[in-house]
C-alpha cells in the first residue's frame, strides 16, 4: 500500500473507531488466546467492529480492517456462518415464555410485535411480545418483550458482504435451510438450548475445516506488523501527526501473536532521551508528544485537559492484554493520566521543566523520538 505522511494524520473522528478496533483485537487477536468458541466470538464482534469502522477516516486503519473483511469473504459459506453464530448467541440468551392460560389472567398484543409465537427462528427475525394482567383489571398490563436479534454488518466495510448477508436473511425468512438452522417451535424446559447447540455444532465444524478464525486473524496481523516495520524503518522525518499514529498502531500490535508482541516491546521500552527527560523510554516520549499534540492551541485537536484525559481513558478501557508490552504501555498511560489530573495545564506547561516553553519541549521530544526510532529500526 503506497502511503504518504498525510495518511498518518488522525482526526478526532478517528478515535472512537480506533478504540473499537483495539477492543476487537483484545478479544479476537492472537494474543487473546481464545480457544473455545473463537469462531462464535469473532463473528459476533466483527458486527460491532463494522459499526466503528463507519467513523474511521484514516486510510491505514481502514485498509487493515478492510483487508481482514476481504480475507474473511474468501472463505466459503462465511456469510451463512455469520447468521448461524448470531442465531446461536440469540438462542443462548433468550428463553421464550408464553402468556399464562390461567383463567384469572388475560393477555393482548403489543404494537409492532407478533403476538403469536411461531418458533425461535421467527422470534430471532421479528421479535415476539405480549402484555398481560388480571382479568378484572386488564388495564394494568405487564409487558413481556423479546426483541429481534438480527444484525447486519455495516455496508461501508465491504458492500458485497453486506449485500450477500442481507439477501440470505430475506431468503431465509420465514423458512431457513434446516441444515443451517434449527427453528425450534417449542418453548419451556430450556427449549432454546436445542437450536443453540445445533448452531454451535454447525459453526465449529465449519471453523475446524477452514482453520477459522485463526487464518483471517494471522493474515491481518501480518499486515499490521508490516505497516509498523515500514513506519519504524522509513527514512522520512516524522512530525507529531505520524507519532500520534504510531502510538495508536503500537497499541494494536500488543494484541497480536508473539512476533507482534516482541516488536511492540522492542519499540515501547527502547531508550529515548530528551533534554527534559533523560534516560527515558520511547513509549513515555511518545505519550508526552501525543498529549502536546492533542493540546496544541495551534494544532487540529486543541483538546483541553478533559479532552486529553478522555483520549487516554477511552483507549485504556479497551486494552485487555497482560503481556509485557501492554503492561508497559498501560503504566505509561496511567502515569500520564495522573499528571493530567494533578496539573490542568499539563503538558502545555510542565512543572518538571518550568523554565522550558512548549515549543522547545515539543521540538526536543520530536528529536528524541527520531533518534529512538532509528535505534529501534536497527534492531528490527
Amino acid at each position: 500500500m503506497q502511503t504518504t505522511n498525510n495518511d498518518y494524520k488522525l482526526a478526532a473522528a478517528d478515535l472512537p473507531g480506533i478504540c473499537s478496533w483495539v477492543y476487537f483485537l483484545g478479544l479476537c487477536g492472537s494474543g487473546a488466546r481464545v480457544v473455545d468458541g473463537a469462531a462464535r466470538l469473532f463473528f459476533l464482534e466483527i458486527l460491532s467492529l463494522s459499526e466503528g469502522f463507519s467513523t474511521l477516516k484514516d486510510p491505514s486503519f481502514k485498509w487493515v480492517i478492510s483487508q481482514m473483511f476481504s480475507s474473511l469473504n474468501s472463505f466459503p459459506n462465511n456469510e451463512e456462518m455469520s447468521i448461524v453464530s448470531q442465531y446461536m448467541d440469540y438462542c443462548n440468551r433468550t428463553s421464550v415464555s408464553l402468556p399464562s392460560t390461567d383463567k384469572h389472567y388475560v393477555s393482548g398484543s403489543i404494537a409492532g410485535y407478533p403476538y403469536v409465537f411461531t418458533n425461535y427462528w421467527i422470534t430471532y427475525l421479528n421479535g415476539y411480545a405480549y402484555c398481560w394482567g388480571l382479568w378484572d383489571d386488564p388495564d394494568m398490563y405487564n409487558r413481556v418483550i423479546f426483541q429481534a436479534g438480527v444484525r447486519l454488518p455495516h455496508p461501508l466495510v465491504l458492500q458485497s458482504r453486506y449485500n450477500t448477508i442481507a439477501k440470505l436473511m430475506k431468503d431465509w425468512n420465514p423458512n431457513p435451510p434446516l441444515d443451517y438452522i434449527d427453528v425450534q417451535p417449542n418453548t419451556g424446559g430450556q427449549a432454546n438450548i436445542q437450536p443453540a447447540t445445533a448452531a454451535k455444532t454447525k459453526l465449529e465444524a465449519w471453523a475446524k475445516i477452514n482453520s477459522m478464525p485463526s487464518k483471517v486473524i494471522s493474515s491481518m496481523e501480518a499486515n499490521k506488523r508490516l505497516k509498523m516495520t515500514d513506519l519504524i524503518k522509513s527514512d522520512s522525518i516524522y512530525n507529531a501527526d505520524v507519532y500520534f499514529f504510531i502510538f495508536n498502531w503500537l497499541v494494536t500490535l500488543c494484541a497480536g501473536n508473539d512476533a507482534d508482541q516482541k516488536m511492540a516491546l522492542a519499540i515501547a521500552k527502547c531508550p529515548s532521551s530528551s533534554f527534559e527527560y533523560d534516560n527515558d523510554t520511547f513509549i513515555n516520549q511518545l505519550l508526552y508528544l501525543a498529549l502536546m499534540h492533542l493540546g496544541n492551541p495551534r494544532g487540529d485537536f486543541r483538546f483541553d485537559n478533559g479532552g486529553r484525559q478522555k483520549v487516554l481513558t477511552d483507549l485504556f478501557a479497551v486494552i485487555r492484554g497482560t503481556d509485557e508490552a501492554t503492561t508497559i504501555i498501560k503504566n505509561s498511560i496511567n502515569n500520564s493520566l495522573n499528571r493530567l489530573r494533578t496539573n490542568n495545564s499539563y503538558p502545555m506547561q510542565d512543572t518538571s521543566n518550568p523554565d522550558l516553553g512548549f515549543n522547545i519541549r515539543f521540538t526536543d521530544t520530536l528529536a528524541a523520538l527520531e533518534d529512538g526510532r532509528r535505534a529501534v529500526a536497527a534492531k528490527l
